[in-house]
């Protein structure tokens, strides 16, 4: 018996357990698939059934790059791969698309590009969706991606938007800032009332169970998170720690959080939370490993990091180097047993590039390392 004979229920049945990279080829063998792919109901399916293909994406010098991670070796090797790349298929702006920023969730990216556009990217799809902003608000926005959970487990996918005049200055007054949300099934934005006051703007933005999370600071670090289906902002206490220096956040799998902070020079630690499910509840850390950098190592002011893999306790980092614009991606791991830099790019500090008033493109990027799960989400 033949795929072709069997009843369509079982083959939708089938093909929901199949990762979506093995659909993706597929999708132009079969019209009856391709067009079952594009479901969202098979879609949902798929996204709960099928076996997760985690792989490790970076972002740098404007464009998103996979990386091979091995762990088999000491200290585990780290590897550049190919690109993934977003075309441009518009008249005034051909060519490949420069991404400044990346925020990731469920297999889709959120990316705001060097010409201050925002476009939703499923690279496992290959869909893209142009997101319209206000000219006003696209120089100085942080955004973030996440979804609504509702009753019928459909998720209707929204976008977070902070946007103000902090990045140059900081008015006695708290400066003019605002929160606004994009729901992609009217196609609109939102201005929301009851938003925190927060003197800066979001920092190591993540996203996890349709809720998004980064460092706040308000007198104090902490950890704020927003619900997208009440649309509420929450409050939540850092691990504990004597001063917090420099830190990066980061999702671990799919359902934790973990931290690392400098905890003096050259020490850090990471801490990890419990599982975090669709509603919030008391997130409780625990510390996963502390590691002393060598004599030597330049570790300073951690950008990003992920948490590759809890059970053995390796780390992933990359820095930002204000003197020598030198960058490094460095592996870290429990008792030192782990520790290599690799040079990823010679870039001029993001901190030193502003605006030009004669050019109307960001000179800099943001190095940003996470775990992506190809998914066949609809964005479209």
């Amino acid at each position: 018996m033949m795929m072709s004979d069997l009843p369509l229920d079982l083959v939708e049945e089938i093909l929901s357990r199949v990762s979506a990279t093995s659909l993706k080829r597929l999708r132009s063998t079969c019209k009856q698939w391709n067009t079952l792919f594009k479901k969202r109901s098979f879609s949902h399916k798929h996204f709960h059934k099928a076996p997760k293909e985690s792989m490790v994406l970076m972002l740098k010098e404007y464009r998103v790059c996979s990386m091979n991670i091995n762990l088999n070796v000491s200290p585990p090797s780290v590897e550049f791969q190919g690109t993934l790349g977003i075309k441009d298929d518009s008249p005034s702006n051909l060519g490949q698309v420069e991404i400044v920023e990346v925020y990731h969730c469920d297999g889709l990216l959120l990316c705001a590009t060097r010409d201050n556009r925002l476009v939703v990217w499923n690279p496992c799809l290959g869909e893209t969706r142009w997101i319209q902003l206000k000219d006003e608000c696209r120089r100085y926005s942080t955004f973030a991606l996440g979804y609504e959970n509702n009753k019928f487990c459909r998720r209707n996918y929204k976008i977070l938007r902070y946007w103000g005049w902090f990045h140059d200055h900081i008015p006695d007054d708290g400066g003019r800032f605002r929160f606004e949300i994009y729901d992609f099934r009217s196609d609109s934005w939102k201005v929301l009332d009851d938003v925190p006051d927060d003197r800066f703007p979001p920092v190591s933005v993540v996203s996890l169970k349709g809720n998004t999370y980064w460092f706040g600071s308000n007198k104090k670090d902490f950890l704020r998170s927003f619900d997208f289906t009440t649309e509420r902002f929450n409050h939540i206490g850092l691990p504990p720690s004597r001063d917090h220096g420099f830190m990066a956040l980061s999702v671990v799998g799919e359902e934790q959080l973990s931290v690392l902070q400098e905890i003096e020079t050259s020490k850090m630690e990471i801490f990890v939370t419990n599982k975090v499910g669709t509603e919030e509840a008391a997130l409780l850390w625990s510390k996963s490993f502390i590691v002393d950098l060598p004599i030597g190592g330049d570790c300073s002011e951690v950008f990003a990091s992920l948490l590759i893999n809890e059970e053995k306790k390796v780390a992933l980092c990359c820095n930002l180097d204000f003197e020598t614009d030198g960058n490094l991606i460095f592996t870290i791991g429990e008792d030192n047993k782990y520790y290599s830099e690799i040079p990823y790019a010679t870039n001029k500090p993001w901190w030193l590039c502003r605006f030009s008033e004669k050019s109307t493109k960001k000179s800099w990027w943001f190095p940003f390392i996470y775990n992506y799960v190809p998914s066949l989400v609809q964005i479209l």
